[in-house]
């Protein structure tokens, strides 16, 4: 039987008061985000959710402190918080065994019933060798690569890189000038150095192939990130160039943006169902959509970005496999599970990304989102099962007409069928029950 022991890349320590468990998908983990391959398409680099939510001045409540560990993954360059149970059942492989062997030995020293010590190893001995945190005795490991393929002064194409704006697992992004235009854009590149593995560099490419036809396919909508160009070069580096957005991220904005006013949020609202609403007319799917994948630009426009995920409604019906995706602070509560090793439950569709819209507005509002968790099971369980708080005023202290929380209520509730069938349903309720009832000055 096939051997296994624990990555060179995995390391588990014990915890401390200033440690800072990032995320996301493992043991007992704290949705910090799921870090974003992506740049927002502008001047700063991507800001990960913890900036986001907020979440990133929480310490580690007092619960924590006592059996639970940090598991690091070099790979992936994150850490993760995790239990004794866990720990425990990961160092049994610190040199290669059968899987057998070291349920045997589980059930000799818990003395439980055998079948149930199978059932739950099992399940999580699988989950840890598709994260290849577990790997086969012959395994060879991955040179991890951190260093950008293009630095500052170097040139792709016939574009002169100005700036690394993003530089994460397998995808960077830059800002770059065309010296012929004098015109600036992105460069999202997928970096083939940091993707040996060729399944995964792959699955990568069809997102890029994936995004550069969506965009293509919307370039007549407004609110939509353009690109210009899809360069395989020999599928060596393949790279994006794409509309540099001089703006921020619908957070920071609401964040940062001084005087800001009942009417410039609604604005905000309203261009964002606009956008949603002509993506949804078009049968498209967006499958991602949370406050870092809006962009306001220096002018209060909304802009779309990052359509990796985007899917079609005839793809969908026809069963073609798509990325799960999606921010864990937007996932609606019929997408996933509160267990740890399989979070995710639901492929996206018109009703999940209504749900993700009516979070969008509910940000606007009140500048959160209204279900918190310091690990997934806590914040899991939340989504599922809390009612969403409606304070009748929004965090600039404007009085929120009623029928606007109706429509957001209506958007994130807890039944699919309870929310709008789409984008297009919302914006048709905003412009007749708020825009005109409300007698509110968006234009």
């Amino acid at each position: 039987m096939e051997k296994f022991k624990v990555s060179k890349s995995i390391t588990i320590t014990e915890i401390n008061n200033s440690v800072e468990v990032e995320e996301e998908e493992f043991g007992v983990d704290r949705p910090v985000a799921q870090q974003q391959d992506d740049a927002n398409y502008a001047e700063e680099e991507q800001q990960e959710e913890e900036d986001v939510e907020d979440e990133e001045d929480d310490d580690l409540p007092d619960k924590y402190l006592q059996g639970y560990h940090v598991l690091y993954d070099g790979v992936r360059d994150r850490e993760y918080l995790v239990t004794d149970t866990i720990k425990y059942f990961i160092d049994k492989f610190s040199f290669p065994r059968t899987k057998a062997e070291v349920l045997q030995e589980i059930g000799e020293e818990v003395k439980s019933d055998s079948q149930k010590i199978e059932e739950v190893c099992t399940a999580f001995f699988d989950f840890l060798c598709r994260r290849k945190m577990l790997v086969p005795e012959d395994y060879e490991e991955p040179v991890v690569v951190q260093n950008s393929l293009y630095k500052e002064g170097d040139t792709v194409g016939n574009l002169d890189i100005l700036k690394v704006l993003s530089n994460r697992r397998y995808v960077e992004i830059y800002l770059a000038l065309d010296k012929t235009s004098s015109n600036e854009y992105v460069i999202k590149l997928l970096n083939r150095n940091k993707t040996l593995d060729q399944s995964a560099f792959n699955d990568q490419l069809m997102m890029f192939e994936r995004e550069y036809g969506f965009l293509e396919n919307v370039s007549d909508i407004p609110g939509m990130c353009r690109v210009y160009n899809f360069n395989k070069s020999g599928q060596e580096h393949p790279y994006l160039i794409l509309e540099y957005i001089k703006g921020k991220s619908l957070h920071r904005f609401l964040k940062e943006t001084a005087n800001l006013t009942k009417k410039i949020c609604f604005r905000i609202i309203e261009e964002i169902l606009h956008a949603f609403s002509s993506l949804h007319q078009g049968k498209l799917i967006h499958g991602d959509i949370h406050s870092a994948n809006l962009m306001i630009t220096e002018d209060n426009l909304v802009k779309i970005i990052d359509m990796g995920l985007t899917v079609n409604v005839e793809e969908i019906e026809k069963n073609e496999v798509v990325k799960f995706g999606g921010v864990i602070f937007y996932m609606p509560p019929e997408r996933i599970n509160i267990t740890t090793h399989n979070k995710y439950s639901e492929k996206p569709n018109l009703y999940s990304d209504v749900y993700q819209v009516g979070l969008l507005m509910y940000l606007v509002l009140y500048n959160k989102t209204p279900f918190k968790g310091f690990i997934w099971e806590e914040l899991a369980d939340n989504i599922k099962n809390s009612e969403a708080g409606f304070p009748d005023t929004s965090f600039l202290n404007y009085k929120i007409p009623d029928r606007l929380i109706n429509i957001v209520k209506k958007c994130i509730a807890k039944n699919p069928a309870d929310r709008y069938r789409n984008a297009t349903e919302i914006l048709n309720s905003f412009e007749k029950h708020v825009l005109t009832e409300q007698n509110t000055l968006v234009n």
